[in-house]
């Protein structure tokens, strides 16, 4: 085939392991852009077999699938449901292609969803370690911060009620702030904070370096909007990092088709919790988004693989894709049901009233229906 099914990337990560493997740095492979852990972690693919990569991406995908279940299930839907809504991410094609072509997304999709999952179970230090590690591997996860640190109060998140009666203060003045930001400074968005930013440096080793000015003008809506989301929703962490991510790649300066994966595996996680009607308006903004993008992947081929010039159609299909992205943005915003995660220290277990509330219905019609005999 023209275009083969390995991505460029797969083989891109197996030369940086074939360097770690003789002693030497992975980014003596050109175009090597991301942490040595990954070349390590895929040295087995000049040991064992080359395609070790795509079981360990794979394997991946089948984690975030088990853990969308499990989340669904602890904030209280309905076995059958969360298998249900599970299976949108494990039986969807997009995904299955992306990683067995040899792309690692799903490996920070696993990240991300398990960082989540110990922090609803109050496996904080583990939480606080692997969502370091996260923002190791790939930048991206740390526009989760916020939403975090949101959702990490002593009242909710711990179920500690402040001692004493609040004093009120005028809201416009300095004293209601001073006391609002003193309240929000607490042991345990402190710790977390040092864990996961600790990690993260360790990792690391330097600090990125900032670009001009004007390279960093394009991010600033980015920037606002990831931000602005983040604490809006924190509370509800799960829908934050969903509609942060879609947001963060909608208005990124870059985007290629991998970078759905980071959305697409919070979002089984959202659905129960949207007024969007999915048989309807749901399903035309699922049309919207794939023919958009197929008319800007189209583009890209025609240019990159037969040499033809359509950089203009290349354009005005990322601004169509763009609008439809923005769009479809405003919509998951405005349909949302927010719900939140924590009321004093528990998890709430939102869907427990809708399955009761079914189960009553059901009971009643039945009941009326006896009389009625």
């Amino acid at each position: 085939m023209q275009v083969k099914y390995t991505d460029i990337d797969y083989k891109v990560f197996t030369d940086a392991a074939r360097f770690v493997t003789l002693g030497e740095s992975p980014y003596k492979r050109a175009t090597y852009r991301y942490t040595p852990l990954l070349a390590f972690l895929l040295t087995p693919n000049i040991y064992i077999h080359v395609s070790f990569g795509k079981f360990v991406f794979v394997l991946s995908d089948i984690i975030v699938g088990v853990l969308i279940y499990k989340i669904l299930c602890l904030r209280g839907l309905e076995s059958q449901k969360a298998a249900k809504h599970s299976a949108l991410w494990l039986l969807n094609p997009i995904v299955a292609s992306i990683s067995t072509r040899g792309n690692s997304e799903s490996l920070i999709g696993a990240m991300v969803l398990l960082t989540l999952y110990w922090v609803l179970v109050k496996k904080f230090i583990l939480a606080s370690i692997l969502y370091g590690i996260s923002v190791h591997f790939k930048i991206y996860p740390i526009i989760y911060s916020l939403p975090l640190l949101v959702l990490l109060d002593d009242e909710d998140y711990r179920g500690l009620r402040r001692k004493g009666k609040e004093k009120e203060y005028d809201k416009n003045s300095w004293r209601y702030w001073q006391d609002k930001i003193m309240r929000f400074i607490t042991p345990t968005r402190i710790k977390f904070t040092l864990i996961s930013g600790g990690i993260f440096f360790i990792l690391h080793g330097i600090m990125y370096y900032l670009g001009s000015i004007m390279g960093l003008i394009p991010f600033l809506p980015q920037i606002g909007i990831v931000s602005a989301l983040g604490i809006v929703f924190g509370k509800d962490i799960f829908f934050a990092c969903f509609i942060q991510t879609f947001a963060f790649v909608t208005y990124n300066k870059v985007c290629t088709s991998q970078y759905f994966m980071w959305y697409i595996c919070l979002f089984p996680l959202i659905i129960q919790s949207t007024k969007i009607n999915f048989k309807y308006k749901g399903f035309f903004m699922l049309l919207a988004w794939v023919g958009s993008q197929a008319f800007w992947l189209y583009q890209a081929y025609q240019v990159e693989f037969l040499g033809e010039n359509t950089f203009l159609r290349i354009w005005m299909a990322s601004v169509t894709f763009f609008i439809v992205n923005v769009w479809i943005l405003t919509e998951l915003v405005k349909n949302h049901n927010y719900k939140k995660c924590f009321e004093l220290g528990t998890v709430k277990r939102v869907w427990d009233v809708l399955n009761n509330v079914e189960e009553s219905s059901f009971k009643g019609n039945n009941l009326g229906n006896f009389h009625s005999y």
